[in-house]
């Protein structure tokens, strides 16, 4: 009764409808739509066919494609296309796509799903001279901040963490903030305890930073959007993540754990 399909097919329909006269058929609704485009993103099967063949994409689900697979490795959840194509609607105008509002809606679903964890690229071994002993042991932060009945993570602070290379100030006597840790400071490139507070931090208009312990940090490699390799050191605690699920990584953004092959987690980074 009804024929959807893009609007190039509408030279067809009046042969097709011809037809249907001829044949004393009975003619079905046309309803054609324009096409949806994406930023930077090609949606030509022929063309990501022939990159798959040729080796310049690794299949369908490489993260530089525009393809359903592609954007599912990545932990762009299906209830967000669903309503980016609710929006969209049926109508005659292509669509131009952009990431940003994918990227928009997805937040909207992952914001409450999804828990946190610390995550450090580029990592730097740092050992922080001068930590009282008071404070050395167990830090617990919230799998995530709105929802305190999912339980609490554990992280071992024994003075020694990877930072990221460029958390690392430059400057002499400049105060970095370990989240929920302590306060630091670097002198002539060696890391000194400053003080314990928050209140001391925000005094010193310390930046905040994520930090991984050193004690059972896990290798990790998250796979970008450009397809480039990003890696570095995670808390022991994402051992716990089912493959599949989708996480934030504080600072660095929303993220889908790939797999687990050799003690090392492999991710496929979705967005801020």
């Amino acid at each position: 009764t009804h024929v959807l399909r893009g609007k190039d097919h509408l030279a067809n329909s009046e042969k097709q409808e011809y037809l249907y006269h001829h044949l004393g058929w009975d003619v079905p609704k046309f309803i054609h739509y324009g096409r949806l485009k994406m930023d930077d993103v090609r949606l030509s099967t022929s063309q990501a066919r022939q990159g798959i063949e040729d080796g310049i994409y690794s299949g369908w689900d490489d993260p530089r494609l525009g393809t359903i697979r592609a954007i599912a490795r990545r932990g762009i959840q299906p209830a967000a296309i669903r309503e980016l194509m609710m929006e969209i609607g049926v109508k005659i105008a292509d669509s131009t796509v952009t990431w940003k509002k994918i990227y928009g809606l997805n937040r909207s679903f992952l914001e409450d799903k999804a828990n946190r964890y610390f995550m450090v690229e580029n990592p730097k071994l740092v050992e922080i001279e001068g930590v009282p002993e008071s404070l050395l042991g167990n830090v617990e932060r919230p799998l995530h901040p709105d929802h305190l009945d999912r339980g609490m993570r554990s992280l071992e602070f024994n003075g020694k963490v990877y930072l990221d290379g460029e958390d690392i100030p430059s400057q002499d006597d400049q105060v970095l903030r370990l989240m929920d840790a302590v306060n630091i400071t670097f002198q002539d490139g060696q890391a000194q305890y400053h003080s314990e507070g928050i209140d001391e931090a925000r005094e010193a208009k310390a930046r905040i930073v994520q930090w991984v312990p050193t004690e059972g940090a896990v290798e990790t490699e998250m796979v970008m959007p450009d397809a480039s390799l990003v890696t570095g050191f995670a808390e022991s605690t994402l051992k716990g993540v089912e493959e599949g699920e989708v996480v934030q990584l504080e600072r660095i953004g929303f993220t889908r754990l790939d797999g687990k092959e050799d003690g090392k987690l492999r991710f496929y980074y979705a967005h801020k």
